[in-house]
């Protein structure tokens, strides 16, 4: 049996690019520990990070895809992949997967930079196989620090998720994090799943950091985590200030897009494919590997450029002998006079703005639409968290935009971390999100009064003799809503028909503030869930259920209750997805 309390709590951040995770025990709350020591590519020394590689190597055995390793060994692995072959017989070696995350994205959030996936892959098993290499680490991490006898069922873990996310990518990580074998095990013994979300961890921690005369009560604080696929940006109001009594309120809806440092990425490699010319694919399709090593140099460079010192310098990128080979082969080929041997590509300063200004401006904007939502000078301080706000570049750009609009613009030294450790903490102090604002409308499609002047006659149902509308949308709370953590919305349902056995209840989503149907472009379908009634049939039509949603934390519970007969009714009832007003 699970035991009553967990003994340490460890957080996943399962990043688009990197996925790092951090850790506290019960009893020292206040040390947050972060892990560095990721398995390595053989022979080489990364640099040391809070974080390893969002990337899997598979191996094609026969049909199957059978995962092998993860992480820098992963990606070294990568030189294993076959070349395209004439020959039809010869199949895939191995392939190496990155930036899958992405595919969990919503398609209204804008154009994705994840790779397609290779046949017979699909995301859930991508992330399920990544997340149980990690948890592993982490069952074998944390038994090293507190004793090889601890228990898998002993944590309590939590993962992070982008608060811009739907409905839909809550329910893939947790259906993969139960896959994984970190949650929800068949004999009960482990803890239920906390989903965290990534600005708010990131707020707290930032909090942790600052010091308590920086923000007072009645301050807003806006925080901007900008990772290696997403932003996530969203506004707080610190309610109390202290130690131990931090507390904050969502002031406006959070928003966010696809515009994180992976693609500041793809404008690089299209960089390179307008300077070099066709000889860079053509290397590209004969050696895949070389797509890869042109980004591990770029990380470097990415990572320091617009440091203290060189600005208006040019960059040299030293280029794979391989692609050398095949440029001078090119330019020999179109009688391209032969000048020095080309062994590094210089880019100039202003082209290294064409590359990054595109996805800063994106960023600029998100906090510019977000800051224009609450009036003028109550934002404090402007938090910048997450993978690539350790770009000097990046930091400069918002610096400069904001620097009159907010008084303090502040990263954390390691900004990388931040919603990591962030996640451990907020788990550790349940109560520090006091509400948050509702993105989308939610509620259930019900049978009303049938409307002849407005109701299309396709909706138009008899119930007992009466016309009715069967296509209504009854709302429990509104797009734009302020919304408290532990609030519960009760409703009464019943039987429409005699006889009824059971009572189906449907959650629907709308982007409108007021939808009529819960049907239409604007409308979404969230989950359903079915209450069997057949056991107590006594007082037929005249049975109520209690329908109760709970507004806890980063998503949504359901409980039904027999008011008036004896149903059996389980305590709770949830939904088959995760639903959030994040």
């Amino acid at each position: 049996m699970a035991f009553s309390k967990p003994r340490v709590v460890v957080s996943l951040d399962f990043g688009t690019t990197f996925s790092g995770f951090a850790f506290a025990h019960i009893t020292d709350p206040d040390k947050v520990y972060t892990f560095f020591d990721y398995p390595k590519t053989g022979g080489r020394s990364e640099k040391p990070y809070c974080k390893t590689l969002t990337g899997s190597y598979y191996q094609n055995v026969g049909d199957a895809w059978q995962f092998k390793l993860w992480g820098y060994p992963a990606r070294a692995s990568k030189q294993r992949e076959s070349r395209p072959s004439n020959d039809s017989s010869q199949t895939t070696v191995g392939k190496y997967v990155t930036r899958f995350k992405l595919h969990l994205a919503s398609k209204d959030m804008g154009v994705s930079s994840a790779q397609e996936l290779p046949p017979g892959l699909t995301v859930s098993v991508l992330i399920t196989d990544y997340l149980r290499a990690m948890g592993d680490l982490v069952l074998k991490t944390l038994q090293g620090h507190y004793g090889a006898q601890l228990p898998k069922a002993a944590i309590q873990w939590c993962v992070t998720v982008p608060s811009i996310w739907d409905n839909d990518a809550k329910e893939t990580m947790k259906t993969c994090m139960a896959s994984a074998g970190l949650v929800n095990g068949d004999d009960g013994s482990c803890h239920p799943l906390i989903m965290v979300l990534e600005p708010e961890a990131a707020s707290f921690f930032c909090h942790k950091r600052m010091s308590e005369q920086v923000l007072k009560v009645g301050d807003k604080l806006l925080v901007a985590d900008i990772g290696g696929g997403t932003s996530d940006i969203v506004v707080q109001e610190v309610v109390s200030v202290g130690e131990s009594s931090y507390k904050v309120r969502e002031v406006t809806t959070s928003s966010g897009g696809l515009c994180g440092g992976t693609y500041v990425d793809t404008r690089y490699i299209e960089f390179l494919h307008r300077r070099i010319g066709p000889s860079l694919q053509e290397c590209i399709i004969e050696h895949p590997v070389i797509l890869s090593q042109l980004l591990q140099v770029w990380e470097h460079t990415k990572a320091n450029f617009g440091e203290s010192g060189s600005i208006g310098e040019s960059t040299d990128i030293i280029l794979p002998i391989k692609v050398i080979t095949k440029w001078e082969e090119y330019n020999l080929r179109m009688g391209v006079p032969e000048s020095c041997s080309i062994e590094e590509l210089e880019i100039s300063y202003q082209e290294m703005q064409s590359i990054f200004d595109p996805v800063i401006e994106q960023n600029v904007q998100l906090i510019l639409r977000q800051l224009e939502q609450v009036p003028t000078g109550t934002v404090k301080v402007l938090v910048v968290v997450g993978g690539f706000a350790g770009s000097p570049y990046l930091m400069n750009c918002i610096r400069k935009r904001f620097a009159g609009m907010v008084p303090q613009i502040i990263s954390p030294p390691d900004p990388g971390s931040a919603v990591c450790q962030g996640a451990v903490m907020l788990a550790l102090n349940p109560d520090t999100i006091l509400s948050r604002v509702c993105k989308k409308t939610y509620g259930i499609k019900s049978v009303k009064t049938f409307d002849m002047s407005r109701d299309p006659p396709s909706y138009r149902e008899e119930v007992d003799g009466k016309p009715k509308c069967n296509m209504r949308f009854s709302t429990f709370v509104r797009k734009g809503d302020k919304v408290d953590v532990n609030s519960c919305i009760s409703k009464l349902r019943y039987p429409l028909y005699r006889g009824q056995k059971s009572m189906e209840i449907e959650l629907f989503s709308s982007s409108e503030t007021d939808p009529r149907y819960a049907v239409g472009e604007t409308v979404r379908r969230e989950g359903v869930i079915v209450i069997d009634m057949s056991k107590d049939m006594t007082l037929d039509k005249e049975r109520h259920v209690k329908v109760s949603f709970y507004f806890g934390r980063s998503c949504m519970e359901i409980k039904a209750e027999a008011v008036n007969f004896s149903a059996g009714l389980p305590e709770q009832l949830e939904l088959p997805i995760e639903v959030g007003f994040c």
